[in-house]
């Protein structure tokens, strides 16, 4: 994979999470040339966000959002993989049916303020002279 790309990845990620923030898939997506695969780009994502932190700990890539604010449909994959307990006691005695948008809501904002907790306790914080 390309190195400046996955630190350009890397770098969108950590700004997000410095400022509370969240990247729009757009600006994302505008890292690449038309010609890298999208396949390929989330695999540079997944990456770069498990570079910045354990997945299981942080999910960095969960600063990703749609236009609704959410993000894709890859986080909660990954939020199901990484925090089985937590998603099927959100959906409760109906394990088969589809998050409600509360509960996605919910699932990403928690997900997020990890990320945002994550970051203000690994930045060093400057010792004054």
């Amino acid at each position: 994979m390309n190195k400046e790309l996955d630190d350009k990845v890397e770098r969108l990620l950590r700004r997000a999470a410095s400022r509370r923030g969240l990247v729009p898939y757009g600006a994302f997506h505008a890292l690449f040339g038309q010609t890298v695969p999208l396949r390929e780009r989330y695999e540079m994502l997944e990456a770069a966000a498990a570079a910045l932190c354990e997945p299981q700990v942080a999910d960095y890539a969960s600063l990703l959002a749609t236009d609704s604010g959410l993000p894709g449909p890859d986080f909660y994959t990954r939020f199901r993989r990484l925090h089985s307990d937590r998603y099927y006691a959100t959906l409760g005695a109906d394990r088969h049916r589809m998050l409600k948008l509360t509960e996605k809501r919910a699932l990403a904002s928690e997900e997020r303020q990890r990320v945002y907790d994550h970051y203000r306790s690994a930045v060093p914080v400057p010792v004054p002279a």
